[in-house]
């Protein structure tokens, strides 16, 4: 996952005076800008059915409903409730 970085001051070419060169808004400035917003969105897990993969670590995680974890599973720390492994309910 990566984060958006901006890499165009666009209000700092605001300050320019009227003529200088550096004062235009190139193409190439918004197209850097547009695929790194593009990268960083894309790279982000949905809201609506995330999809992570490798180790994800959750801190300070409550899960309501019914929770289906699959594969090797580590877990650490205290469980509360009531839960089902492969059949028997603890």
């Amino acid at each position: 996952m990566s984060n958006y970085v901006k890499s165009t001051n666009f209000t700092a070419k605001d300050s320019l005076p009227t003529g200088d060169a550096n004062k235009v808004i190139r193409g190439s400035e918004f197209d850097t800008e547009f695929n790194a917003i593009r990268t960083a969105v894309n790279s982000k897990a949905d809201l609506a059915s995330p999809s992570f993969l490798g180790t994800t670590t959750f801190v300070n995680a409550t899960a309501s409903g019914n929770l289906t974890v699959s594969g090797t599973t580590t877990l650490a720390g205290t469980l509360a409730g009531t839960f089902t492994i492969d059949g028997g309910t603890f």
